[in-house]
């Protein structure tokens, strides 16, 4: 496959198989979140018919899918890009407009998505992979985390997963979603429990605290939506320690913690500037993170 090549396939059936959806579609366009940076409101929008697409989040970059493969893979060389593409849709041309999958509600129903199997970690590279670009090895992600390989629909895909009350945490390189929304509890027996927005914050801990073995118990919460159903077992401990993102979000969630339980300790404080105790540690060798 050459450049021209790739570019004459279609954006939004790329997205569909790495399990990227728009969340809305209008007048012909499809609306997604972006699907390499962060964002809450929809601002990345693909034409099918010209097959470009244009990031209005991001000082209105956009181009071909070679370019948007480039964006979502920094590392990437145009060559890489485009084995990408081979890999991902294979070696069909879609010169026609592609069938508009349907927006995504962004609520993850229980049917929607189908655990196939679980591996332990280690047996795919790629989620190897995923783990080592976010500092995480091997050895501290496996107590918490299985390979997951699922479906929706009648496409597969796979993802790291966490386990949590209702079924699974899932998320790869591109994607992040549940098999039902749920809470995850990992038990030691201790007083003090550490509170964590998402799973990678928790293996960030886990790596900046080797060597240290006191005890503690971790929740992590999955989504912020899950706060209240996580609260009975919050109530039980010594001491919580609050891991929550530095956004808007996290800290009014912490604030509100702190006048619900006045044992809460807010140690959010450990990832300044950054948002969230991952993007710490990828950064620690710059800030000198300390435990």
């Amino acid at each position: 496959m050459n450049a021209k090549e790739a570019n004459r396939i279609s954006i939004v059936t790329y997205l569909d198989r790495l399990g990227i959806r728009p969340s809305k579609v209008k007048a012909g366009y499809c609306f997604y979140l972006s699907p390499y940076r962060e964002e809450k409101t929809p601002s990345f929008k693909v034409d099918p018919v010209k097959n470009l697409w244009v990031d209005f989040g991001d000082g209105n970059n956009g181009g071909t899918l070679i370019d948007l493969v480039l964006k979502m893979n920094p590392q990437y060389a145009i060559s890489d890009a485009i084995r990408e593409i081979s890999t991902v849709c294979g070696s069909s041309f879609f010169l026609h407009q592609p069938d508009i999958p349907q927006p995504d509600s962004n609520q993850n129903k229980s049917s929607g998505i189908k655990v196939i199997k679980t591996k332990p970690l280690g047996n795919n590279q790629a989620i190897t992979d995923y783990l080592n670009s976010r500092c995480i090895s091997l050895a501290t992600a496996d107590p918490y985390c299985r390979e997951i390989y699922y479906a929706i629909g009648e496409k597969r895909y796979f993802g790291l997963g966490n386990p949590h009350e209702n079924g699974w945490a899932i998320r790869n390189k591109y994607w992040k979603g549940c098999t039902a929304q749920g809470f995850s509890i990992y038990r030691d027996n201790a007083a003090d429990l550490c509170l964590f927005e998402g799973i990678f914050d928790l293996l960030s801990y886990e790596e900046m605290r080797k060597g240290d073995h006191t005890r503690k118990d971790f929740i992590v919460l999955n989504s912020l939506a899950n706060l209240q159903a996580a609260l009975p077992e919050i109530k039980k401990y010594r001491q919580v320690d609050l891991f929550l993102d530095r956004d808007k979000a996290g800290m009014e969630t912490g604030r509100e913690l702190k006048s619900i339980l006045p044992n809460c300790v807010d140690k959010s404080e450990i990832t300044n500037p950054y948002k969230d105790l991952n993007e710490a540690w990828m950064n620690s060798g710059r800030i000198g993170l300390k435990r």
